[in-house]
């Protein structure tokens, strides 16, 4: 049922929690007061990461009714398989264009939501600390903010081999790193698993498959 007044900022959060994220990524906010609202830096065509560019595999935009949450866009080697993309060899990137104010605590359940469909007994104990740590790192978002979520393989090409890292970039500072590849795997697969967060934006993401 669509309201014709807009809805109070109370209201508009208590809906938050099953907002399609990814959240990472929920609304936050009188969607209806037009200063709380920001439009999103243009997507780039490519990315470096590490030593690579990576060039734009697709996007998509995360809504909730008949909100624009955030842009996404997916990063990787051309012409890789989406049967493989969260393979650890795969390098990877995630870039979130937020069009509204989301907390941590939002980004959370958002991503909880997807991640318990994902994962039950040992597997679930096992990441959930993992999770936890990286999204203890995490900032509430303002409009107009950018969460990036990176992965690099392994590799021992050159004079300096390096591990594999996992990074969360906010806003150009990265705030959390580690080298487990099980974590990106989950991590990633909020967007990009079996069942996504949304089925609608994981097909846009790897719109060139």
């Amino acid at each position: 049922m669509h309201p014709t007044s807009p809805q109070p900022q109370r209201t508009f959060n208590h809906l938050l929690p099953s907002i399609a994220v990814l959240a990472l990524s929920l609304l936050s906010g009188a969607a209806s007061n037009a200063a709380e609202q920001s439009s999103p830096p243009q997507i780039a065509s490519q990315i470096q990461l590490g030593q690579s560019d990576l060039p734009l595999m697709g996007t998509g935009v995360a809504t909730y009714l008949w909100f624009d949450v955030y842009d996404a866009a997916l990063y990787a080697p051309a012409r890789t398989p989406a049967a493989t993309i969260l393979n650890a060899t795969t390098p990877k990137a995630l870039v979130l264009s937020y069009h509204h104010a989301v907390s941590v605590a939002d980004i959370v359940k958002a991503s909880w939501k997807a991640l318990d469909e994902q994962y039950t007994g040992a597997a679930r104990a096992r990441l959930k600390p993992k999770i936890d740590a990286l999204q203890a790192a995490m900032q509430d978002v303002k409009p107009g903010d950018r969460y990036e979520l990176t992965w690099q393989p392994a590799t021992n090409e050159g004079a300096s081999p390096q591990q594999a890292t996992l990074q969360l970039i906010y806003n150009g500072k990265s705030l959390f790193m580690s080298h487990d590849a099980e974590l990106a795997q989950a991590y990633f697969g909020i967007w990009l698993g079996e069942p996504p967060l949304s089925p609608k934006l994981k097909t846009a993401l790897l719109a060139t498959q």
